[in-house]
């Protein structure tokens, strides 16, 4: 392989890394904008939502890890800004830990805080010198109600409170605890703080102006081996539990939710009306009855020829279209694929072999499965439902979503699938099971 071919292999690589683009970046493909793959435009109805419920207004966006919620979220964002709106696009996973249990009020105090520290920009509050952080104010809370938390010491500063609340789970933990019997007094601090940032703005930009909150990353919320059901029920009890105290006065807010929690919680969009719930779901490559939909490759296509000329790596368009057969309709699995394959290049384009080890690396981080998820896996595979025999399975099929070994779709109707990546491996193991069962009764 010469310098040339490796300059073009590096720069492909990097332009694979899967990071939220902005709607005026060369690469970002309107996808949910074509109808010939979505009925509707998740982001037009989110921004509908907004500007046709004066004042204030609440909204949750739910979608897989790796559907482009960051990159529409930008795009909503844009929309907004165009007609009229202030925005404020904060990255939750910046201000907390998302591996441990949440609370409504670890929650709320990252929210105050957030929305602070987004009014910082120069085209909201700027250095506004009345413009206070949330983290200060808190600080000030804890004193004025007597709040017993010896974890805050002196020592930490305000701007402090939010590196600590991200970084020391004990400490998030302690304040949990320290807030469990203060939270409607805090709760009402909060909601102040974000009313008088709302004045603030419309003091220097206009009475008619509204305030937006956008949310990011809250999906991204999820547990270890050994604390995944209490995180889990966690994030039903923030949402579904706590869903008054989400309501925030003179403010739009988009929150961003993992899709195990419409799962977990029935009809969770009653509680966030008029707006409720939108999904984006991964693109269809096929139907529920395994008809190629074309609409789906092209469009991953003219995605992956925004980044680079995938016919020097890959050849033909035959090879390209199993690379995106295998990725589901995920974004982020497609770039997995394709930038492994761009590491394991030796020569261009590619061998066979080369496509197959690639796919193969990604396979092997879903396995290995046990015997029951393979047979309710391949449950799912067949009758393209969730296939719940009663609701305590509810944690465990929030677990499929949440790993992507099920993905959701659209076409009228939502209905599941096994990720292609390990649908042949899950169909072998069910059927050696049966097999062996069948054997054991003669």
């Amino acid at each position: 392989m010469n310098g040339e071919d490796r300059d073009f292999l590096r720069t492909l690589f990097q332009q694979l890394i899967d990071q939220p683009l902005e709607p005026a970046d060369p690469r970002y493909v309107p996808l949910y904008q074509d109808r010939r793959l979505h009925a509707d435009d998740p982001v037009e109805l989110l921004a509908r939502g907004i500007e046709w419920t004066p004042r204030k207004s609440v909204q949750l966006l739910s979608g897989f890890r790796g559907t482009g919620k960051s990159t529409e979220l930008r795009r909503l964002k844009a929309q907004l800004q165009e007609s009229g709106y202030l925005v404020v696009l904060c990255d939750i996973e910046d201000y907390i830990n998302l591996t441990t249990p949440i609370d409504i009020s670890d929650f709320l105090l990252a929210l105050a805080g957030a929305l602070g520290d987004g009014l910082r920009d120069g085209q909201l509050l700027g250095d506004d010198p009345k413009h206070e952080s949330y983290w200060e104010r808190f600080r000030n809370y804890l004193t004025k109600t007597k709040v017993e938390f010896p974890e805050l010491s002196a020592e930490i500063p305000g701007a402090g409170i939010k590196m600590t609340l991200k970084s020391d789970p004990s400490f998030k933990q302690q304040l949990q605890k320290a807030m469990a019997g203060h939270l409607g007094s805090f709760v009402a601090d909060v909601r102040a703080y974000l009313s008088e940032c709302v004045k603030r703005i419309k003091d220097r930009h206009g009475a008619d102006r509204e305030l937006v909150l956008l949310v990011d990353s809250v999906e991204h919320i999820r547990g270890t081996s050994v604390n995944a059901d209490q995180v889990h029920t966690s994030v039903e009890m923030l949402f579904a539990g706590h869903a008054d105290k989400l309501h925030l006065p003179s403010l739009h807010v988009v929150y961003t939710v993992p899709p195990f929690v419409k799962v977990r919680y029935p009809n969770l969009s009653a509680l966030y009306e008029p707006g409720g719930l939108q999904i984006l779901p991964a693109v269809k490559l096929r139907d529920d009855h395994a008809r190629r939909y074309n609409e789906g490759f092209d469009v991953f296509a003219q995605v992956i020829e925004q980044r680079g000329p995938w016919q020097r790596l890959l050849g033909d368009r035959e090879r390209l279209d199993r690379v995106i057969a295998m990725s589901g309709g995920q974004f982020r699995d497609l770039l997995r694929i394709l930038a492994e394959i761009v590491r394991r290049a030796s020569i261009l384009p590619v061998e066979d072999r080369t496509v197959d080890d690639a796919i193969n690396q990604i396979r092997n981080e879903f396995l290995p499965i046990a015997d029951d998820d393979a047979q309710w896996l391949a449950q799912i595979a067949a009758t393209h439902s969730a296939s719940l025999q009663d609701v305590s399975r509810l944690p465990a099929f929030a677990r499929f979503l949440d790993t992507h070994l099920v993905l959701c779709y659209r076409n009228g109707h939502e209905w599941y699938d096994t990720h292609p990546l390990v649908a042949g491996h899950v169909k072998a193991q069910a059927e050696a099971l049966q097999k062996a069962k069948s054997r054991k009764k003669r």
